[in-house]
């Protein structure tokens, strides 16, 4: 059945109205239990009970601005409700008319449909042996007369039948754009309630923008994280500290803002820990932390290793081209330049934080060596898939969840 002429698909409007009414309901109650509730604080706060007692004197202490509040609530619960109420009785009132009215529209599209058949069933020529002979004087057979009364009278029907089904999509849309004025009554009413009251604020808007930038840091760095297996390099090193750093600065925010955990907060410290530079304190304090710090952010603390990253980034259009030029695939190229001069021995090593793969070897020689291939790993590697699986575990958690996150979803239920 095509939509009716306003473009609305023919079907009866979803909606629980009595599961509406019955909420919108509660939710008056609600405000003017509030509103109730604030007086009699305020009566207290004003010694306008005779009680008296430490019981009343803790809750003097306590009332200061709660009953504004409270008062304030109450007066958006309870038109809020009344709009919900009154959306849920128009929703009633239009369903109960589309019930009826959807049928009659199938069935009018039906008999259009059968009579649309039948006229593309006559509309074509008579054979030439049921064609008739013409009268002498000229026109048309009897036969092709009558066969063309029938193409004709068909037509007819299909256009007749068709007709009544317009009528009946009218009828719908009638009631269509009655539920959408109760749908965009409804919502004004409710953001009227709260207008003013109920909206994000600037930290909110913070809130959320950051939320968004963690859930990209985190892919990057399984992305990142992927790369240091199969490639590794000063490159690759570097970037996954900076977006290990980065998750780590986001997550103490959200942290000090109450949006998320303290696991979430642990697997961000732990990556920027490059455990596996423990090793480099078998020289000493001062350059085992040096070296540490520096596998911290990547190398890029030192002015030594930002040279070699930075040579690694300059020599990478070079070394791409010249692989390609020896017949290496696109894939082989790039990872000869991500590498920066680093060979595949070396990953392994990189991973852990110790460098390279003889050092790695001399690293085993002492218990600072020992401790690094013990816990050695860029803790970036760990923590970004982790984080991740997280997130996506609470995402398909949320898809098993029944809350109403929006008043709009609400009324559309």
């Amino acid at each position: 059945m095509e939509p009716s002429p306003a473009g609305n698909p023919i079907e009866v409007v979803t909606g629980n109205a009595f599961g509406i009414r019955t909420r919108g309901r509660a939710i008056e109650d609600l405000g003017d239990q509030m509103i109730g509730a604030a007086g009699v604080l305020r009566a207290i706060a004003d010694n306008g009970v005779p009680q008296q007692g430490l019981s009343i004197d803790k809750i003097k202490e306590v009332i200061g601005e709660i009953d504004g509040e409270l008062k304030l609530a109450g007066e958006r619960y309870r038109p809020s409700g009344t709009a919900l109420v009154a959306y849920a009785d128009a929703l009633d009132g239009v369903q109960q008319q589309m019930r009826l009215i959807v049928p009659r529209c199938q069935d009018a599209w039906d008999d259009y449909q059968a009579a649309l058949g039948r006229y593309e069933d006559a509309n074509h020529p008579l054979p030439p042996g049921q064609a008739g002979t013409p009268p002498a004087g000229g026109g048309q057979s009897p036969e092709q007369e009558a066969h063309d009364r029938d193409i004709r009278s068909a037509l007819n029907r299909a256009n007749d039948a068709y007709d009544e089904f317009l009528a009946e999509a009218r009828s719908f849309d009638t009631q269509f754009e009655t539920w959408e004025d109760a749908f965009e009554a409804a919502s004004n009413g409710i953001r009227e309630a709260t207008d003013g009251g109920i909206s994000d604020g600037f930290w909110d808007d913070v809130d959320g923008f950051v939320a968004g930038v963690l859930v990209v840091l985190q892919w990057a760095g399984i992305v990142l994280a992927v790369l240091a297996f199969v490639i590794g390099g000063p490159i690759i090193a570097a970037l996954g500290a900076i977006v290990a750093i980065a998750t780590l600065a986001i997550t103490i925010y959200q942290k000090a803002r109450g949006d998320t955990g303290w696991l979430e907060l642990g697997l961000a410290i732990v990556g920027v820990i490059p455990f596996g530079s423990l090793a480099k304190f078998s020289g000493g304090f001062k350059p085992g932390m040096t070296g540490f710090l520096d596998d911290m952010v990547g190398g890029l603390g030192t002015s030594g290793s930002r040279a070699i990253i930075g040579n690694a980034i300059r020599r990478f259009p070079d070394t791409y081209g010249i692989s390609r030029a020896f017949g290496a695939s696109p894939f082989t190229s790039f990872v000869a330049a991500a590498r920066g001069g680093h060979s595949g021995a070396d990953i392994a090593a990189r991973l852990m934080g110790i460098g390279f793969g003889d050092e790695s070897t001399r690293a085993m020689s002492n218990g600072w060596g020992a401790a690094a291939h013990v816990f050695g790993h860029y803790g970036w590697v760990v923590n970004s898939p982790l984080n991740a699986g997280m997130t996506i575990a609470d995402a398909v958690g949320d898809l098993f969840e029944n809350d109403v996150e929006t008043w709009e979803a609400q009324l559309a239920a």
